[in-house]
């Protein structure tokens, strides 16, 4: 790192350098390479080299899932460097910008890839056909307007749904048609109800405009299309009627629509999908992306090249001998993470807002206090056995809880040559927790 660059030097700088809702762009002096304390898996070059080698005409669909927090967007961000650097068009969507993540469906998803797929193409001035885009345009404004409302579609468009005139015309549909979608009640069932009801014709349509992106795309030297959707992890967990939860309804029930695409496609799924046999049998590809290890298998043998990793990825971004009063401070809060980047972050910003001056042990004590309440509150107490088997054990047999647990964070998943689990350090930290264990521990 260069000299040249000066570190944020007091807690009240530190706290926004430490913010965890920003994934660094490739490139990035900060970035850190925790692929060592992951079990040596690189997400970002494993799915590259998968597209890459996916011979000409092919197709490969890739989901990666892991916990909100395990540093996915910045590591996607990463596959997309990668990409770009391959030669591919790549598209980059983060689909937390366009939707409602308490309400998606496989709709929205498609929907959304248009939009991004059209804004991409036109900010890197590639020439799709014009012909094409206005008789997209025109076919969604036919499908999702009243007659009434195509009779001006210009005003309706403006007045309506707040969209300019000057963007094509299926820009500003497809603006039109997220936005309803994402504003939810009875604007967002009747779009949906619309759109699936001529479903085979909107497939045609959208893999129309992907075919002709990616021809174009070729013209210009590039290898292929590349599509990213970012951020679905992230659907709150829910359970349904019909018994599926929203999760499998979305990427099992619905596996067809998604990989219909005529493109390379990467989607992120919830980690609470990840034992579901039935995604195995829809998707073929599934890469996780494990905690940092703190600690070995056994527990107890700490794992000191994942902690001074995470160590580390906190030095990049600020002055630790000047935040901290002494930098074994940042080390426990390093174990306390759990190896959860998001965590480690959060407990930074906790203590910079406990702290009066630099970061005392006071400060941090109180941060690991507040990020235990939070896990608290997630925990039912029919988990506690759960929650004490994994600690014991390592391990826990597939089932329902076990994805609900894993949803919340509760439990982390690690790599060391095998998978293998252990509850998240904040959740020993919990009064419920510690009681419980320690009472099952003297029977």
């Amino acid at each position: 790192m260069s000299d040249a660059i000066e570190l944020p030097r007091t807690v009240e700088a530190a706290y926004g350098a430490v913010d965890p809702e920003v994934p660094l762009e490739p490139g990035d002096r900060r970035y850190v390479d925790l692929n060592s304390a992951r079990g040596d898996e690189n997400l970002a070059t494993n799915v590259a080299r998968s597209i890459r080698f996916t011979p000409e005409g092919g197709r490969c669909c890739q989901l990666v899932t892991g916990h909100r927090g395990s540093g996915k967007s910045t590591e996607l961000k990463c596959l997309q460097g990668l990409l770009d650097q391959a030669g591919f068009f790549t598209v980059y969507l983060d689909i937390e910008q366009t939707l409602d993540l308490a309400d998606v469906e496989y709709l929205d998803v498609l929907v959304a890839i248009a939009r991004a797929l059209d804004e991409t193409a036109r900010a890197k001035k590639l020439r799709i056909s014009a012909r094409l885009v206005e008789a997209i345009g025109d076919w969604f404004a036919e499908t999702v307007l009243t007659e009434e409302e195509r009779r001006d579609v210009d005003l309706t468009l403006q007045t309506e749904y707040g969209v300019g005139l000057e963007l094509p015309l299926l820009a500003r549909m497809l603006a039109a048609v997220t936005g309803q979608i994402r504003s939810g009640g009875s604007a967002r069932r009747e779009t949906r109800r619309k759109l699936e009801r001529r479903l085979p014709v909107l497939m045609e349509r959208l893999n129309e405009l992907v075919d002709n992106v990616t021809v174009r795309a070729c013209q210009e030297g590039y290898r292929g299309l590349v599509v990213i959707v970012d951020s679905l992890e992230k659907m709150p967990l829910k359970v349904l009627e019909s018994g599926h939860t929203n999760h499998s309804l979305l990427f099992v029930e619905h596996a067809e629509q998604l990989k219909a695409l005529r493109c390379h496609l990467v989607y992120t799924v919830p980690i609470s999908l990840l034992h579901d046999r039935n995604l195995g049998v829809a998707f073929t590809d599934v890469d996780m992306i494990p905690m940092v290890k703190i600690t070995e298998d056994d527990g107890q043998t700490p794992c000191q090249a994942g902690r001074d990793l995470l160590f580390a990825l906190i030095a990049r971004r600020l002055d630790v001998g000047a935040v901290f009063a002494d930098e074994e401070i940042l080390r426990r809060l390093v174990v306390t993470s759990g190896g959860v980047v998001r965590d480690l972050m959060r407990l930074v910003r906790f203590a910079c807002v406990y702290a009066e001056g630099p970061i005392d042990e006071r400060a941090a004590q109180r941060a690991v206090l507040k990020l235990g309440r939070e896990y608290e509150r997630l925990i039912h107490r029919e988990d506690l056995e759960l929650l004490a088997q994994v600690h014991r054990q390592r391990r826990l047999p597939i089932s329902k809880d076990l994805a609900r647990l894993m949803y919340n964070r509760l439990v982390l998943p690690y790599v060391n040559g095998e998978r293998w689990m252990d509850i998240h350090p904040a959740v020993a930290t919990a009064p419920l927790f510690r009681d419980y264990f320690g009472v099952k521990r003297e029977t």
